[in-house]
């Protein structure tokens, strides 16, 4: 796969989740829970736009840095939310985020390797 097109797809994905903790902190949150899911909605939107926009943020690809705020977000999103599922079990909708947490922390960590083997050669 292209680095275009994995950065392509982890914005698809940031900016999904974003959207979609956001419906779910309004509509269907559990007590306790509708504020850390906005910022974590607002968050991902944010930083999709980064990776989106191949931002110049010093490092030699424009977007590795984005990438990297991608990763550390979506770890700590699996590791929050986890202990939230655990304690609570809600909502259910949870379990979809953190499909989508792990496709980006994947996607991205594929993402770094190809970046570093391109720019090896």
């Amino acid at each position: 796969m292209k680095l275009r097109t994995m950065r392509h797809l982890i914005v698809g994905l940031l900016s999904g989740t974003g959207v979609f903790h956001l419906l779910v902190a309004f509509l269907n949150a559990a007590p306790g829970l509708g504020l850390p899911l906005a910022g974590f909605g607002l968050l991902f939107v944010v930083i999709g736009f980064f990776v989106r926009n191949d931002t110049n943020d010093g490092s030699k690809s424009h977007s590795r840095n984005a990438v990297l705020a991608a990763i550390i977000a979506c770890s700590a999103g699996l590791i929050l939310g986890g202990r939230a599922y655990l304690t609570n079990g809600h909502p259910p909708a949870l379990i979809l985020m953190f499909a989508i947490d792990i496709a980006v922390i994947v996607l991205g960590v594929m993402w770094l390797m190809k970046l570093t083997t391109k720019h090896r050669r």
